[in-house]
Formats: structure tokens, C-alpha cells, sequence
């Protein structure tokens, strides 16, 4: 198990390097296969961004893994840690840009691929009881009527598989228990059971104590701050008391991460007795 608790599989940092590496293919296709419930018979991971040429003040949406399946479907996987209250405005914000440039100068509309955007919460975002759940457009009035194929979502909420499944039997079970990586009983049964989330054990291991992955989260830690702030919600608390909010959560997100107080402090202008009362509460 790696030493580092706040380099889990689930940062997004780790996830990418992770599952983006040349010949972890079957890793993903298990996990596409497993969610979209088709058959992968063909995979290629687009590398959109290469980590090692990451720039601090790039959007880190670029971190998200963009796969072509069987040459026709896009697949957008997104693991968003923290709640930024804008993930359904960011899947459609990622969808349309993706929809939008994959189609070629003369291409007809045929050409689009379907995409399908799966998006891994480490928080819950859906009032509904299931830990994944999956959308369509249809008809308002006849609701089995699907209006606008070829896009959908897909939402994975973390804290909830946490609560709902104590033992892995399904390859997803098995992929998210890894993923996760909160229940380290569970973490070693999929492994067990797994071949694959057993290879990316190895792989994780390796990667955690890999300094140059080290480097990449310490560049993201004086990111997150930005991050947090990309997102608006003077509406619910006016803009004042707004911002305070999101220093805090900002806070409560990194002392979860075991961010060092100094950094934290530093980078969203609390002061130490603040964060320390945070600390206290166990956030």
C-alpha cells in the first residue's frame, strides 16, 4: 500500500498517469465494458496532455482520459474529487467541446462519434439512491422515448458505493473499491479476485513513489485554490460570504488530502487557528 494517503488512485494526478499508461488498455476496457455494458473490441487512449509538460496554470480538465472505442465511441472519464457544485454544467461544458471538434472540416454529421461521459465522484451529487446512475434525453410526455442518441452520462458517486457495497464481486465493484481506495480490506479483495486491478497495484505503487508524480500533485496543491474559485455561488450566499465558504471548503478539502497546515495556509489565506478548529472537527 503506498505511504502517501493524499496520492490515492482517485486523484486525478495518479487516476490519469494511471490509466492512460501504454498497455493498461485492458484495465480501462474492463471498466468501459463493465459501466457502458458494451463490448470493447478495440481501444486507443488519447493522450490529450502529457503530464510531464503540465503547466501550473493549465486547466486541469485537460487531466481527464479520452478514450476511442471500436473506432465509433468516445469515452470521456472525469475524476472530480471535490465538490465544485458545477459538475453538471462541466460534463455538458466537456461534451459540447468534444462534440464540437471532433467533427472535420467536410465531414457530414454521420461522422460524430456517440460519446459517452463518465464522470467518478468523490462526494454525491444525485438525491437518488443508486452509486451509479446513467442519463437520456427523452420526451417529456412519453418518457420512453429517447429524443437525441449518441450522448450520455454517466455518474459514479464514491461515498455511496462506499456505503452499499462491502464486498466486491462485480469487476466495477472491483475497480471502484481500488479506485477509491478508503477500505483497504476492500482494496485487497479485489485485488485478489482481479488480475487487472492486481497489475494496477503494481503500477500505483510504482507511481506513487515516482518523484516526478510526487512533483506534479505538489504543483496541483497550489492549484486547487484557483480551482475552487472557477466555479460561482454568490447566488446562494451572497458574493462576500460566498468566497469565505469556498476558502474553507478549499481547507477542509486539503487538510482530507493531509495537505501540510502551512501550504493550506498559504494558499487560501486562513489563519492557522482557523484551520486548526478545522483539524479539530475531524472535517
Amino acid at each position: 500500500m503506498a505511504k502517501q494517503e493524499n496520492l490515492k488512485p482517485k486523484n486525478d494526478v495518479i487516476f490519469k498517469n494511471l490509466f492512460s499508461k501504454n498497455g493498461n488498455e485492458e484495465m480501462l476496457a474492463e471498466i468501459i465494458e463493465e459501466e457502458l455494458k458494451i463490448k470493447v473490441e478495440e481501444i486507443e487512449v488519447e493522450k490529450e496532455v502529457e503530464l510531464s509538460k503540465m503547466h501550473i496554470n493549465e486547466k486541469y480538465g485537460k487531466l481527464d482520459l479520452k478514450v476511442i472505442v471500436n473506432k465509433n465511441i468516445m469515452v470521456i472519464i472525469e475524476m472530480q474529487r471535490t465538490d465544485n457544485c458545477n459538475m453538471s454544467k462541466r460534463a455538458l461544458f466537456y461534451a459540447g467541446k468534444i462534440l464540437a471538434s471532433s467533427l472535420k472540416v467536410k465531414e457530414t454529421y454521420n461522422n460524430i462519434k456517440d460519446i459517452y461521459f463518465i464522470s467518478i465522484l468523490n462526494y454525491n451529487m444525485l438525491d437518488t439512491k443508486e452509486y451509479s446512475t446513467d442519463t437520456v434525453i427523452v420526451d417529456s410526455k412519453y418518457r420512453k422515448y429517447i429524443i437525441i442518441e449518441g450522448i450520455k452520462f454517466y455518474f459514479i458517486e464514491l461515498p455511496k458505493f462506499r456505503e452499499q457495497v462491502k464486498d466486491p464481486k462485480t469487476k466495477l465493484e472491483q475497480w471502484l473499491a481500488f479506485i477509491d481506495y478508503e477500505d483497504k480490506e476492500m482494496v485487497n479483495m479485489a485485488i485478489a479476485r482481479n488480475k487487472f486491478v492486481a497489475k494496477a497495484q503494481k503500477d500505483y505503487e510504482y507511481l506513487t513513489g515516482d518523484a516526478a508524480t510526487r512533483r506534479l500533485e505538489e504543483l496541483r496543491e497550489k492549484a486547487i485554490y484557483d480551482e475552487y474559485f472557477a466555479y460561482e455561488r454568490g447566488e446562494e450566499v451572497g458574493m462576500e460570504k460566498g468566497e469565505v465558504r469556498g476558502r474553507i471548503k478549499t481547507a477542509i478539502e486539503m487538510i482530507k488530502d493531509n495537505v501540510k497546515l502551512e501550504t493550506i495556509e498559504k494558499y487560501t489565506g486562513l489563519g492557522k487557528k482557523e484551520l486548526e478548529e478545522l483539524l479539530l472537527e475531524k472535517v
